[in-house]
């Protein structure tokens, strides 16, 4: 997972995937969510950014993944704040987030009802994670998660509808 604030996550995905070698890299992406939004009278699904300003870089050899980077830095390619904005993930993080994002690398809809004071999600990715759930917008239908990322926690967007509160 890269840290990336100055630039367009979408496309700094698409020139490490160009300027990486394929021994260095696997695949570089930027994971998505669905989100509902009410415009004209009618609900629309949209897609948005997963993790704000971040893009995943998956590998199976670290090492060459960072000589690659340091010499696409030194050609001007990619940035060098990139080199010290890499996390790498724990085993189970990597998990979780396969889990959650599956192989579209997106977050599906979820669906849920609070009661007392607790949210319950019945179907989609969110389910049985709770626990990770910081922050609902109701009205926005999404779900604000702080997930473990390396030694720190991330905030990680989702869309979560929730279909009744007592």
């Amino acid at each position: 997972m890269c840290y990336c604030p100055e630039q367009n996550p979408t496309e700094l995905a698409n020139i490490c995937q160009q300027q990486l070698s394929k021994e260095a890299l696997q695949e570089a992406f930027v994971p998505t969510y669905t989100q509902m939004k009410k415009y004209q009278g009618e609900w629309h699904q949209e897609e948005r950014i997963a993790f704000p300003d971040h893009i995943f870089l998956e590998t199976k050899n670290a090492d060459a993944l960072l000589l690659d980077i340091e010499k696409c830095c030194r050609t001007g390619k990619l940035s060098q704040q990139m080199i010290q904005q890499i996390v790498s993930l724990q085993p189970e993080q990597e998990d979780f987030l396969r889990k959650v994002l599956g192989t579209e690398k997106h977050v599906g809809l979820s669906k849920g009802y609070i009661k007392d004071g607790r949210t319950f999600v019945m179907q989609g990715p969110l389910q049985g994670n709770e626990n990770l759930i910081c922050k609902i917008d109701r009205h926005k239908r999404l779900a604000k998660l702080e997930i473990p990322v390396g030694n720190s926690r991330q905030e990680m967007h989702a869309g979560l509808e929730i279909i009744s509160k007592n």
